[in-house]
């Protein structure tokens, strides 16, 4: 006998050798054997060992660990017989694979080499705490681990009761070489009820990371595609790259297959999904479908290019079989420079309008647009330079079309005076030439083709005076702001297309811009001033209240204006904003425009977050009063009011309803639902009405049962219980 004893032998002995090579008459040889310099080892430790020269068997007592190649082995006590080159190990048995996977047994009777075991009893623990049991377990070929009348769960333990799911097999292989779990004639039980019946089932072992294999399905139904059920099958290409193909099947809609492929590059990354479907009934085209990528490539630490592209065969595919569907798809390539002071960047753009629709070859054509920028170092006293230019092509099969060409250069000196007045200065001038075609000119009632340019001298000072005022409680800063821009007027000619100007909206978040104008095409031009007021406290516990008032007054009346934009007139309306945010579970937030005369509301937006996790109120109003010169003369006015609601550890609940205040208008769409989420289990319950529809695509109510067996998959059935007539 000798005690607490640590030997380690070369990797070619196995744990069988290692025992009977353990008595002391055998030293020598071990101690020959570990000095071969092999890299794999065998290490057995234990506090007694007893070798019985008669049975030529070797008994380990006390705290036995074998570790072999990754694998560990524990017990209390290890016998090997020589003769059967079976090691049995008794007394809180526990064997630790390489991936994480531990498994625990009363009595293991197991080979030498850890290759072949037998138990009556096993319980398995994978590393990402779900587990495995089983009556008999069968270790085969040092890789395949079979369980005969098996139990798996990712759910934790109780005595009290069944787990929230367990998934019951006949037998079950776990592989621990191809990292999967396979059942045979399983079936999945809910708060043990049976609910599901498959005779073959496979997922990867936690630990495995991607696998090939077949995914859980997606099943629907509803007015728009009928009863529909979607199989996706995951492809593990490579470590860097994976792909999705599932079939779709519908009663009502046709049938095709939905895609998706991801790969990542040392320097960037590839996105695509896409759908194709026919054998539509009610659609007009024998083959519908969509593309959607995305790439990106670094092409080095200056330069970048990638392309998006988002198109569908029709206006409404996208929504009646459940795809994200934007207003506007659009699809773009670009190429862009970084550099410390300048950037480049190349664009060309494709648009489908998917909402409204617009007439055929009206849809303009971007290829390409181009943009530089530059701004320099300041040079102490003298301020610092910025450069812009500006390029478009920009043309449509049916309507205008516009050539453009845009630089500017500018001067800027910030300074800061001895009693705490910030000044910026100033001055740029700009030049845009174009060439069009095809320009209706409402003054003259032609149609124009040809060039047109104009100079955009322009020079600003703005002066801002920050008082800082501490009070012990509260932090408050009272700022007034006044900027004088000055600019020629006339300079937007009816020979030149808006193109890129439309979107225009007067608000506090532009007052102070010399050019409000989101584009190039038009000019905000003209002697004006614009002034205003910052207040702000902010308080010891984190709390704030911040205001802003401003308005702007124009020497000369520029007709670029249209009448409710809120700059037709010399004197502007008035623009605002409160935030209060007094905790971290309150915030408020009023933005608005008020008419100069009669104060009348002109555009208001409010928006409110009250509450922690477990009781949250959302809600967001919009107001916008339309400009009488829009071909769609009808007011905007939309409230959009949300709660959710944790109401225990496990259980959430949410509601959200949109609503058209405008005349005419009335309830967009409105959902409920809960979710009970564990740390093995989600499932919930989605319910909406949505009362918009286009052509094929048919609103309604809709129900969502969601199921996912966490470390298993998801399971979605979504089902319309009732359209409009």
């Amino acid at each position: 006998m000798f005690t607490r004893v640590c030997v380690r032998v070369a990797s070619g002995l196995t744990v069988a050798a290692l025992l009977a090579l353990s008595g002391t008459a055998h030293a020598q040889k071990l101690s020959n054997m570990a000095a071969s310099g092999q890299d794999k080892q065998t290490e057995l430790r234990a506090d007694e060992m007893h070798y019985d020269e008669n049975t030529d068997t070797l008994r380990a007592v006390g705290h036995v660990e074998i570790n072999r190649d990754g694998r560990v082995l524990l017990a209390e006590t290890a016998t090997y017989n020589r003769a059967t080159d079976i090691a049995t190990a008794e007394g809180n048995v526990s064997l630790l694979d390489k991936n994480g996977t531990v498994m625990f047994f009363d009595r293991l009777e197991i080979k030498g080499d850890m290759k072949e075991g037998f138990a009556n009893k096993v319980r398995v623990l994978l590393a990402d705490k779900s587990r495995l049991s089983s009556k008999e377990f069968r270790r085969t070929d040092g890789r395949m681990n079979e369980l005969t009348d098996a139990v798996y769960s990712a759910c934790d333990e109780c005595k009290d009761h069944d787990p929230v799911w367990q998934i019951k097999a006949d037998r079950v292989q776990y592989d621990d070489v191809d990292e999967m779990v396979y059942y045979r004639n399983a079936w999945v039980e809910v708060l043990g009820v049976p609910m599901f019946y498959t005779p073959y089932l496979a997922h990867p072992d936690p630990t495995a990371g991607r696998k090939s294999g077949l995914l859980l399905p997606i099943i629907s139904a509803g007015e728009n595609l009928g009863l529909s059920y979607q199989q996706p099958y995951y492809i593990d290409i490579a470590p860097n790259q994976d792909a999705t193909v599932s079939p779709l099947l519908t009663t009502s809609a046709g049938k095709g297959v939905v895609t998706e492929y991801r790969q990542h590059f040392g320097s960037g990354e590839l996105r695509f999904s896409g759908s194709l479907v026919g054998d539509d009934p009610e659609a007009d085209k024998d083959v519908r479908g969509h593309v959607r990528g995305r790439i990106r490539w670094d092409m080095d630490d200056n330069w970048r290019s990638g392309a998006d592209v988002h198109l569908a065969s029709d206006r409404t595919y996208l929504r009646r079989y459940n795809f994200d569907a934007p207003t506007w798809l659009t699809t773009n390539a670009f190429v862009e420079r970084f550099s410390e002071n300048s950037y480049f960047s190349a664009n060309s753009y494709y648009f489908q309008r998917q909402r409204r629709v617009v007439a055929a070859g009206t849809t303009p054509i971007i290829a390409p647009l181009l943009q530089y920028s530059y701004v320099g170092d300041q040079d102490g006293d003298m301020g610092y330079f910025s450069a812009d230019a500006n390029a478009l092509v920009l043309v449509r099969e049916d309507g205008t079309d516009s050539n453009r060409i845009s630089g500017t250069i500018g001067w800027h000196l910030p300074f800061t005076t001895d009693m705490g007045a910030v000044y910026t200065v100033r001055a740029t001038l700009r030049g845009d030439g174009y060439y069009v075609r095809d320009v209706v000119r409402p003054k003259s009632a032609d149609v124009f083709t040809g060039t047109v340019g104009r100079a955009v001298p322009e020079a600003s000072i703005e002066w801002k005076f920050p008082l800082v005022r501490n009070d012990g409680s509260a932090h408050q800063v009272l700022e007034p702001i006044i900027m004088g821009v000055v600019s020629p007027i006339g300079q937007n000619s009816d020979s030149i297309p808006n193109e890129d100007s439309l979107d225009f909206e007067f608000d506090d978040s532009n007052l102070f811009d010399p050019q409000r104008f989101t584009g190039y095409d038009r000019v905000d031009g003209g002697a004006r001033i614009n002034y205003g007021f910052r207040w702000a406290a902010y308080g010891r516990g984190g709390g704030s209240v911040s205001t802003f008032l401003g308005q702007s007054y124009r020497f000369n009346r520029e007709n670029v204006f249209t009448p409710l934009s809120g700059l037709d007139e010399r004197l502007s309306d008035i623009v605002g904003r409160v935030e209060v945010t007094p905790s971290p579970y309150v915030n408020l937030m009023y933005r608005f425009r008020r008419d100069k005369d009669t104060f009348a509301d002109r555009r208001s937006e409010l928006s409110a977050m009250l509450g922690p996790e477990t009781l949250r109120f959302g809600a967001n109003y919009l107001f916008l009063k339309q400009d009488p010169t829009s071909t769609v003369p009808q007011e905007r006015e939309e409230l959009y009011t949300s709660l959710s609601t944790r109401l225990t550890r496990y259980w959430s609940l949410y509601a959200n309803n949109r609503q058209d205040l405008s005349p005419g208008g009335g309830r967009i769409r409105t959902a409920v639902g809960f979710t009970y989420e564990d740390e093995c289990f989600v499932f919930g319950l989605d319910l909406a009405d949505d009362n918009t529809e286009d052509r094929d695509f048919k609103s309604g109510k809709t129900v969502m049962l969601r199921f996912n067996l966490k470390t298993v998959g998801d399971v979605k059935f979504n089902a319309g219980v009732g359209t409009r007539q």
